[in-house]
């Protein structure tokens, strides 16, 4: 019938409703910035482009 409201410890106080938009911002920059360095470091550590030939001129003699 009644409800009881719960009590609360005074140690244990609410964050602010900002704290989680907060950590979402910075978990996605962190996203975004990690997803930047790991292509740069894609380019910078990629092998040597290197040629490669196919002959095919014995299939085009006839």
């Amino acid at each position: 019938m009644y409800r009881r409201r719960r009590r609360r410890s005074s140690f244990g106080r609410r964050a602010p409703p900002w704290i989680g938009y907060a950590v979402i911002g910075v978990c996605a920059a962190t996203f975004i910035g990690l997803f930047v360095f790991l292509i740069g470091q894609s380019d910078t550590l990629a092998p040597a482009p290197q040629e490669i030939r196919v002959e095919v001129q014995d299939a085009f003699k006839e």
